[in-house]
């Protein structure tokens, strides 16, 4: 029998595109450099979550808005070209697609950010009409623009979707978010602003199942991430080494998110979904790019031991 379901995960979140440069070093004051090399690609942490679940052969969708624009038409036919629906994605007349520029020193993987955002169309609750959204498995979202996030939040868990947040900065309204969450992944850096820098992960993601979620996670960059369950499982999967395999770990967040929630669709339990997400994060990073570096499922799960297909 067909699944009556038209999405396996419907996304919420801006949709910049990414010009990334990588660098020998990152520039001094004042001083001129030539980059080793310059690729353009989609950016966005859902958007690129979205890309990915594409990518692995999930029915993803994306809401965004984007500008009428150059970019806002790249963004979309790099989306559609990774399998992503973006029936929601609206260019409009007069607004200017977010534009993240981007500054890879090769020597260690490591990425600094600007994100221009100067002219970007907001996503207003006003622009998700509930009765168009066909039904979904799972809605994914950052707190960005926050009464749309917290309507498509409130509409998914009516109607029995599963809601994961990627929390990569704080926002307004968190404790009205979370509480709507049933999957908190939330970066280091997240975890240090909002509990301080020295808070145990294994402790904050106890404190973040206080206020609603069933399963907590907090990613620890190369050393792997760690977990906890509303039943009183914890656990932690390490990361990976590979010698001169970073290039760069822009993106690799997504990505991780992206793999969590493929495994959490495949029906895996809450440590398997944490390895998947770990092993695609890792594969990411030996390419530039959040678009370029999303590896095949047999590669991730060939890294991620214990997973068979």
């Amino acid at each position: 029998m067909k699944n009556a379901t038209a999405f396996d995960c419907i996304g919420l979140g801006i949709s910049p595109a990414d010009y990334i440069c990588l660098l020998d070093h990152y520039p001094h004051a004042d001083e001129k450099m030539h980059a080793q090399a310059f690729s353009k690609q989609g950016g966005g942490p859902i958007s690129t979550a979205m890309a990915a679940l594409g990518r692995w052969g999930l029915r993803a969708a994306l809401i965004s808005n984007a500008g009428q624009d150059h970019d806002g038409q790249f963004v979309v036919s790099d989306l559609q070209g990774h399998g992503v629906d973006t029936r929601f994605v609206r260019l409009l007349r007069g607004a200017r697609t977010p534009r993240a520029f981007i500054w890879v020193d090769t020597r260690t993987g490591s990425r600094s950010v600007v994100l221009d955002s100067t002219a970007a169309p907001q996503i207003h609750a006003r622009d998700i009409i509930l009765r168009h959204l066909p039904p979904t498995r799972a809605v994914h979202t950052d707190g960005r623009d926050t009464q749309a996030c917290l309507k498509l939040l409130r509409h998914a868990r009516v109607t029995g979707a599963a809601t994961i947040l990627d929390a990569g900065s704080p926002r307004p309204r968190m404790d009205d978010i979370t509480a709507l969450v049933e999957h908190f992944v939330a970066s280091q850096n997240f975890i240090k602003k909002t509990m301080g820098p020295r808070i145990k992960p294994e402790t904050a993601c106890r404190r973040i199942l206080d206020h609603g979620p069933r399963i907590a996670i907090v990613t620890l960059d190369a050393d792997g991430c760690c977990g906890a369950t509303k039943d009183g499982a914890v656990f932690r999967i390490p990361g990976h080494r590979r010698k001169a395999f970073i290039v760069d770990t822009n993106g690799a967040g997504d990505i991780f998110h992206a793999g969590y929630i493929y495994a959490l669709l495949q029906g895996w339990p809450a440590d398997r979904c944490a390895a998947f997400a770990n092993a695609a994060a890792f594969l990411k990073c030996g390419r530039p790019g959040g678009r370029q570096g999303i590896a095949p499922v047999k590669e991730i799960m060939k890294l991620a031991k214990g997973i068979k297909d």
